[in-house]
């Protein structure tokens, strides 16, 4: 998609020329790449793809790349978090809308919580990030999810969106979206576009699943999931409002609130639990770019999180026979970035963007995070911490070289301790890619990383453990991107991508479920290493000038085991919840009238604890699904649905171990949109 101001003079008379309006330009060009040339590892979902595969959060999204195990405990309310190539969540950050979405208590993201309704693209990134334009932040983490709102101009100053979405297991989704565009009648490329919206959730889960009590010969039972319901709430106000080209503020405001049952796990005899969780989730944030010239670019960010937490458990084998904790956490967090470009390509052709030979740049960020709670005798942490980058990038007509160098200064700070403790640490990256030919490029990285400990790991009385270490990370990578031309007079183009990468991992923080969702159970692993490689493909067949298949596939291997002490039992065993192999498969036929989506993904044998032994196994499984959409238009309207058919063989494996998942299922999406 672009957008280009075009300003042409035509014939009028010998005297007089006419300024012509701007247009906007939408589709796919001719020669645009399947897969982005990258020295990263980057998959991207884009709109269109996500709205085919059977999506309804941001999680299910995530599934379909490559690398990524989602962790989900069981139907829509379950928490959902993501590792990426053995990496545990916490070394995932969340970009929404280049701001990272925080969690000092517990450093997971609950993917579930984020809707696709107002998402324009999704972007993983593994490694170092291209960008020289970034906050320090986006450099602190493994791997990088980057989610989009604000993708291109609409097409008319006005629009408005409604769906509602029904499906099994007494769910219920409606949603809203106002979107207003407006033009500045002096300044053509001055405009405002904001966008407000609105959406509920609530479902049951009561689904079926079959309980084995003990070997293949043992009894079973059918029973119900209990206490996994869920009710929801969120709005978000996007404002964008650019005062001339190269000069952007972005203001964004986000409230959610939930209240949700915490299933237990399917422990024999005693399966109904009476936890329940009530989270209010509200931030702020803004950011504001300027071009300054060819030369030098500046970013500031700022935002401002507060997330309160209500955990009850009415069972508790305490005193009082009840547990009711809440939590507080604050964040305040600002960023300042800047970039300089000492050395640019001369000559370029009319028209043509400006590319610079070399990229400098250096961010700065400061956060600070405290954790309230109403425990007698929690220790009331609070962290400060900054960030500060500095990141390199030079690129020519074949080869392209990034490099950062983060240095993170630490301080922790609890009510009962006199002197806070305080880390150093410096992190260096970079990554280099040759393009060997037009379609092909070969590229490395090499990336290390420095993770604290959350305030759940090292303070909370059911879980913390004082002793945890930080977890220090280092990453390789050797990756192949090789993408065929037009075949077959041009209905052929297929890309594929292959990467091969080492990870170690001192001092790696493992969490663990308890008896529920809330408590955990955390320790440090001394040592581990994880060997792994990735084969992503994409390939596009257009048979018909409105016809054409889409086919998307991943396949993952991973070995991820112990090696901190010979003689540990657990030595030389893959770590836990890790398979060796996993995968996905989708394919979208999209006809005139129809667009049909069938994908299945897959995911191999796993261990729930660090004993590779047969009592430890969590077996593999297959979930099969099938979507169908269909769009008309009505006086330039849109009018569409969206009928889901999910597990379609009807398994309730699991992903973690004694939290089934729902079996077959569906989900039927009606939706508007005026313009």
């Amino acid at each position: 998609m672009a957008l280009f101001p075009v300003f042409v003079k035509a014939q009028q008379d010998t005297t007089q020329s006419m300024q012509l309006n701007e247009v906007l330009i939408q589709g796919y060009g001719e020669n645009e790449s399947l897969v982005p040339f990258s020295t990263a590892a980057v998959q991207t979902l884009s709109t269109k793809e996500i709205q085919h595969l059977p999506t309804l959060q941001l999680s299910d999204a995530l599934k379909f790349m490559s690398g990524v195990v989602v962790k989900d405990y069981g139907g829509i309310g379950g928490l959902k978090t993501v590792s990426v190539r053995g990496l545990g969540s916490q070394h995932t950050g969340v970009l929404y809308d280049g701001i990272p979405l925080t969690d000092c208590q517990t450093g997971q993201i609950d993917l579930g919580k984020l809707s696709l309704e107002n998402v324009s693209a999704i972007e993983l990134t593994v490694g170092t990030d291209e960008h020289v334009l970034l906050p320090a932040r986006a450099h602190s983490y493994s791997n990088l999810i980057k989610i989009s709102t604000f993708h291109t101009l609409p097409l008319k100053p006005v629009q408005l969106k409604a769906s509602y979405t029904i499906g099994s297991y007494g769910l219920y989704n409606p949603m809203v979206q106002f979107t207003h565009l407006v033009k500045s009648k002096k300044q053509s490329q001055r405009y405002l576009l904001w966008s407000l919206n609105a959406q509920f959730l609530q479902s049951e889960g009561n689904y079926p699943y079959l309980l084995h009590y003990g070997g293949a010969t043992d009894s079973v039972s059918h029973e119900i999931r209990q206490n996994t319901d869920i009710s929801t709430f969120s709005t978000e106000l996007n404002a964008l409002y650019q005062v001339r080209q190269g000069e952007q503020l972005s203001v964004k405001g986000y409230f959610y609130t939930s209240d949700r049952g915490l299933p237990k796990a399917t422990t024999y005899y005693h399966l109904h639990g009476h936890q329940r969780l009530g989270n209010r989730n509200g931030f702020g944030q803004m950011s504001y770019r300027k071009l300054f010239n060819s030369r030098w670019s500046y970013l500031l960010n700022a935002k401002f999180n507060y997330d309160y937490t209500h955990y009850l458990d009415p069972d508790y084998l305490n005193e009082t026979h009840c547990l009711d904790n809440t939590y507080e956490q604050y964040e305040g967090y600002l960023s300042n970035a800047v970039s300089f470009a000492p050395l640019h390509q001369k000559g370029e052709e009319p028209g043509r963007v400006l590319r610079h030979d070399l990229l400098l740049g250096l961010a700065n960020d400061l956060f600070y995070d405290q954790l309230e709670s109403d425990n007698i005798d929690y220790e009331h942490p609070a962290r400060f911490t900054s960030l500060t980058a500095l990141t390199a990038r030079y690129d020519s007509r074949r080869v392209t070289i990034n490099g950062n160098l983060l240095f993170t200064a630490v301080r922790n700070m609890a009510q009962d301790t006199a002197v806070g403790t305080a880390y150093l640490h410096l992190s260096p990256a970079l990554s280099i890619s040759w393009r060997a030919h037009k379609h092909i490029q070969l590229r490395a990285f090499y990336k290390d990383i420095f993770r604290m400990p959350t305030f759940n790991d090292l303070y909370y009385r059911e879980v913390g453990n004082l002793r945890l270490k930080p977890e220090k990370t280092q990453q390789w990578d050797l990756g192949l991107i090789i993408e065929t031309p037009k075949l077959w007079r041009g209905t052929f183009n297929m890309a594929v991508t292959l990467d091969g990468y080492y990870n170690i991992v001192r001092d790696k923080i493992v969490a663990f479920p308890t008896h529920n969702l809330f408590s955990w159970s955390m320790l440090n692993y001394g040592l581990v290493h994880i060997a792994g490689a990735e084969l992503n493909l994409k390939a596009i067949y257009t048979f018909h000038r409105d016809c054409h298949l889409i086919v998307n596939g991943n396949c993952t291997f991973q070995h991820a085991v112990d090696r901190t002490s010979v003689d540990s039992p657990t030595y030389g065993h893959q770590i836990p919840y890790t398979p060796l192999w996993s995968g996905s498969v989708s394919a979208t036929l999209h006809l005139p009238f129809v667009s049909v989506t069938y994908a299945v993904m897959l995911c191999g044998d796993r261990y729930a604890l660090g004993e590779n032994i047969p009592a430890n196994l969590v077996a593999g499984y297959a979930d099969h699904s099938l979507s169908i959409q269909h769009e008309t238009l009505i006086k330039g309207h849109t009018l569409g649905f969206k009928f889901e058919l999910l597990n379609l063989s009807d398994r309730n494996y699991e992903i973690v171990r004694n939290y089934p998942m729902q079996g077959s299922g569906f989900r039927l999406k009606i939706y508007y949109q005026f313009q």
